[in-house]
């Protein structure tokens, strides 16, 4: 089995693109990635302050549903993405996907006949892409919701500055915990991004 992470262009009128840049003030989660026929279906988790408000304004190809004050899950219909579909025909499996400005990163699972299979198929398709990094799962994991928003949150405080702009306590009086438990949740979350970072850099 591979952990593999690949970077290509961010594909031209790309849902998740477009999706991304509406709500740019959120945090995005891909949950799920189907294939039918020539088509691509994407379950997506949106985590904000007010949810609803920054959703309005979604193409009619997401079907919302609001699962909280601060909680939704998108499902973008059939659409087209000339990257995601020779990953799911090649057999490999879509984990993550992570959009940064005019480039994605998918991070994928797969064995190393699908590998050699995605490789040959997105030749095929003249995609242009970069291995980040490749190699056999050691028991990494993404940053989870609560941990993505409270760095973020964090960080937009200028709790990570110096001097700092914020206290551990302010932020954990937003969140509704004990000081005790975001500073947990910062060090965890810290130690991933830092795993992930040194992994590609090596890699």
């Amino acid at each position: 089995m591979l952990e593999v992470g690949i970077k290509t262009r961010l594909p031209e009128k790309c849902a998740l693109g477009s999706l991304k840049t509406i709500a740019s003030d959120c945090i995005l989660k891909i949950e799920g990635f189907s294939k039918k026929n020539e088509s691509i279906k994407s379950l997506v988790r949106v985590k904000a302050e007010r949810v609803r408000d920054l959703l309005s304004n979604l193409p009619l190809q997401c079907d919302v549903a609001i699962t909280s004050e601060r909680d939704a899950k998108i499902l973008l219909k059939e659409h087209s993405c000339f990257v995601a579909l020779p990953i799911l025909e090649s057999g490999c499996i879509i984990t993550s996907v992570e959009v940064k400005e005019n480039s994605v990163i998918w991070q994928i699972v797969c064995d190393d006949e699908d590998f050699l299979a995605l490789i040959e198929k997105l030749e095929d398709a003249k995609v242009e892409f970069e291995i980040v990094y490749k190699g056999r799962p050691e028991g990494r994991s993404v940053l989870t919701f609560r941990e993505e928003e409270v760095l973020r949150f964090a960080f937009e405080k200028g709790y990570f500055d110096f001097p700092r702009k914020t206290r551990l306590e302010e932020i954990a009086a937003h969140f509704g915990i004990a000081a005790s438990t975001l500073s947990e949740i910062i060090r965890r979350g810290q130690k991933k991004i830092l795993e992930k970072y040194f992994r590609e850099m090596a890699s």
